[in-house]
């Protein structure tokens, strides 16, 4: 039987319907996309939705990067259908939305320059000094462009008619072009021939004009200035888009604690030391971009950035303060304003918005309270309008006495009837609400418009009504072409020459903090996931509680993973058997040193360098956090997690190997990990190896696999399994790369090569620590190590473990203040469980 998409489609009565006309036919645009459709099958649609949506989950396409509360991330649902509009349509929006860009750019020059709209009485003053965001301080910033408004974002909906209404407009930092990057990909994958057959607009037109945009705003080295795409940090929604933004363009991905400044300059700090920023395309809220002169409580701006600005030093798109224009209320003056600045109508309107700081129109507001939905009219965050429709009786007389008590705090605006356009849904086109934004970018003396946008959809058209977060699903937006469309792309030109280098020192130094603790978290949970693994192997083996399992007890007492209480015969009558303590113990997110804190803050770490690593090692450690999330009871499932997680991190450290060039940012996350390993190493040789062993080979078996070196020992020794060239193996074998010494060998090249003043003569600190804690173990002879005293202890090996174990942290503290401060203070490690005051939280 074929399939026809359209067969049992069926439009919403009274709403415009974008793929169906009034009388039933399906609109010519449409049309090859149906066939395209028909051909495919519904089955085969079905499998690439459902294979979109699992790249959708290993890209991490999400709302939340990672999370940091505990709480599920919204995922980032996209529709297999895109929508549909043509080029001589869009040419038409594209147009009206450059002329309200240019509005907009006027008033802000005038309200931050002469205020003459205020003076001469078309707007006012509470429209603008009354916004809870306003601050003095962001007169006298004009910029040596002049120009207020370089990224300009309007949501449209289509009304019953078929017209364009602006919903909303975003002046700030508009969200959503990274996710309109990431559903162009995917659905030119989903649906790779009506793609290439309908003439599809591409989007990197429109990427290659805000490169240029942001370019020519550098009053410093315009032919390839130092761009800057501020961050609020991986606890941003829009941090995903972030990193994804700083990838594709390639600028600098920075947060507030990366920058400073220096000599009226914004610097960025940098392992190499200050380096000069150009242009700063912000992400921030403005109000949190200078604690000096602006929000004195906020902890992720930049002191003094204020005064650089004003001395042309450095450029921001958009320029502080253009938030303020973003408010509804402005919508109520548009029209007027647009004839007093442009001399012409508004091409696309607003919908209909009547502030209540004027009697007239608060009057109808209150007439008409039922009729309308009311917003905040200023907009500081985004909020849910209000639906008088919907409330009670005492609901409607404490809206009323609200708005009568604040006028100027509320506007009212008609309700807005959405179109609908047809969304794959339960193998099926189904009619939903659609909600559109449009981006546009300064390009001269105009704007030029993204030739598609971010569609969101819904079956409730009121779950569109609040920001780009809120709807069920988001589609593609295709603007098709009658021409053939001609390949544009954002590499270079041929005929440009590139200086050829070996690599930059402006690694940002909280990105080499972030590097090195995620090598030692990463190491962390690959070195427990094999003790874990070995003891759970021994205790589901046929024997009872033996001499092996007590030593990996007592490591895991040391490395603070369970109570102490299992390793004291006095105190663990009573306690849960190891078969239901150690899987509750390994999901434990309470416990700071638990597999799952490991994992968690592992992939917390890679998100926050997102933009530094590659896409294949962010997928792994994204696939280890979702296998991690739901604690598993059952031994042997939790033995093949521990085997899926121990292969999924080699990895890991296999792609970081061979795919990492060899700059600071791979030598941080190198010395982590080497750190790490051979803290771990040693902590384990000191948990298993120092005292008395009882059942001596079995020990030593056990040890060396959780070393992962129990194929070399056997290659070399056979069968025989003896204390000294097992601890010759594990400590000072230099050509095993599971050992000790070959760590700390690792770590004295590594910190030889780390920034350093060429004129100095010496060793600095971290050198001579590196390489003192090297020598404590090279210069010792391997028979000494192994003599036991009369009580069965070998004290000499555990005076040397413990220097080792006591040493590698202040080593690890000492770099952190020589190169890595800023990034936050000095974290610990090694802490027993009894003590929790003595872990920082999610510290390896």
């Amino acid at each position: 039987m074929s399939f026809d998409p359209f067969q049992s489609y069926s439009p919403r009565h009274r709403s415009y319907d974008e793929a169906v006309s009034a009388d039933g036919e399906l609109r010519a645009i449409w049309k090859s996309l149906s066939r395209d459709l028909q051909s495919l099958g519904s089955a085969e649609l079905q499998r690439r939705w459902e294979q979109a949506q699992q790249q959708v989950t290993r890209d991490g396409f999400t709302f939340n990067p990672y999370d940091a509360d505990g709480t599920v991330s919204r995922p980032w649902v996209l529709d297999a259908i895109p929508l549909l509009l043509k080029e001589a349509e869009w040419k038409e929006v594209e147009e009206g939305l450059a002329q309200r860009a240019t509005l907009f750019d006027l008033i802000l020059k005038d309200l931050f320059g002469a205020q003459d709209l205020i003076r001469e009485k078309h707007l006012p003053p509470e429209t603008f000094f009354a916004h809870p965001c306003y601050y003095p301080a962001y007169h006298k910033l004009e910029q040596r462009s002049k120009c207020f408004l370089h990224l300009y974002a309007a949501d449209l909906a289509r009304s019953p008619d078929g017209a364009w209404w602006v919903v909303s407009d975003r002046t700030r930092a508009p969200f959503g072009l990274g996710y309109v990057l990431e559903n162009r990909i995917l659905t030119s994958r989903l649906l790779p021939k009506a793609f290439r057959e309908m003439n599809v607009q591409r989007l990197a037109s429109f990427f290659i004009t805000f490169k240029e945009s942001l370019r020519v705003l550098a009053t410093r080295s315009q032919e390839n200035p130092r761009v800057a795409i501020w961050s609020k940090g991986p606890q941003s929604k829009a941090y995903f888009e972030d990193a994804y933004l700083a990838r594709y363009l390639g600028y600098q991905l920075v947060e507030g604690g990366d920058l400073a400044v220096r000599e009226n300059r914004v610097m960025l700090k940098t392992l190499g030391g200050l380096v000069p920023i150009e242009v700063i395309y912000r992400r921030q809220e403005d109000d949190d971009c200078d604690p000096v002169e602006l929000n004195s409580s906020s902890m992720s701006g930049v002191a003094g950035l204020l005064e650089v600005i004003r001395s042309n030093n450095v450029a921001l798109a958009n320029p502080l303060g253009s938030r303020l224009v973003e408010s509804p209320l402005f919508m109520a003056f548009l029209p007027s304003l647009c004839e007093q600045l442009l001399g012409e109508q508004l091409k696309i309107p607003s919908i209909a918005t009547w502030w209540c700081g004027e009697e007239k129109e608060k009057k109808y507001v209150l007439d008409h309270l039922t009729e309308l939905i009311i917003r905040p009219a200023y907009r500081t965050v985004d909020s849910k309008p209000l639906q008088p429709s919907k409330m009670t009786k005492q609901e409607l007389n404490d809206l009323k006495a609200k708005i009568r008590a604040n006028p100027s705090y509320y506007v009212g605006q008609e309700t807005v009837e959405r179109s609908t356009t047809p969304v794959w849904n339960d193998q099926k086109l189904v009619s939903w609400s659609l909600a559109l934004r449009s981006f546009l970018v300064r390009n001269g003396d105009s704007y030029s418009a993204l030739p598609g946008g971010l569609a969101r959809v819904a079956k409730d058209g009121e779950l569109l009504d609040q920001n780009t977060t809120t709807g069920e699903r988001s589609q593609d937006v295709w603007i098709v072409s009658d021409d053939p469309i001609h390949e544009v792309t954002l590499l270079a030109p041929k005929d440009q020459v590139i200086k050829l280098r070996r690599g930059r020192a402006d690694l940002p130094s909280r990105v080499a903090d972030n590097l090195f603790w995620l090598g030692r978290s990463i190491e962390q949970a690959e070195s427990t996931s094999r003790l874990l693994r070995t003891l759970l192997l021994s205790v589901t083996g046929e024997e009872g509680f033996l001499a092996e399992q007590q030593a990996l007890l007592r490591t895991l007492v040391e490395l603070g993973q369970i109570a102490p209480d299992y390793v004291i015969p006095e105190l663990n009558t009573g306690l849960p058997g190891l078969d239901k303590m150690l899987p509750e113990a390994i999901f434990d997110t309470k416990l700071p040193k638990s597999l799952r804190s490991a994992i968690r803050e592992s992939f917390r770490l890679v998100s926050a360098v997102r933009d530094r690593v590659s896409v294949d090692a962010w997928r792994i450690l994204h696939r280890v956090e979702l296998s991690s999330k739901t604690p598993i009871k059952d031994l042997a499932d939790v033995v093949e997690f521990l085997d899926r997680v121990i292969l999924d991190l080699m990895a890991f450290s296999g792609l970081a190997a061979e795919s990492m060039t060899r700059t600071q940012g791979w030598r941080f996350l190198e010395l982590g990990r080497r750190v790490e390993r051979a803290w771990q190493t040693s902590m384990l040789l000191k948990s298993c190896l120092t005292g008395e062993l009882g059942e001596e080979h079995s020990v030593l078996e056990t040890v060396l696999e959780v070393a992962d070196s129990i194929m070399t020992y056997r290659s070399r020794y056979l069968a025989t399994v003896q204390i000294v060239p097992v601890i010759d193996l594990l400590l000072m074998d230099d050509t095993n790369p599971r050992s000790v010494i070959f760590q700390l060998q690792e770590i004295c090249k590594h910190v030889d090569n780390l920034p350093r003043d060429e004129d100095q003569a010496h060793m600095n600190v971290e050198q001579r620590m590196a390489l003192s804690i090297y020598n404590a173990v090279r210069l010792n002879e391997i028979h000494e190590l192994c003599i036991t005293s009369s009580d069965g202890h070998r004290d000499a090996l555990d005076k040397l473990l413990k220097r080792i174990t006591d040493q590698l942290p202040k080593l690890a503290d000492t770099m952190s203040s020589r190169f890595l401060i800023h990034a936050g203070l000095p974290r610990h490690f090694g802490a027993k469980f009894p003590n929790p005051s003595s872990i920082m939280d999610g510290a390896p």
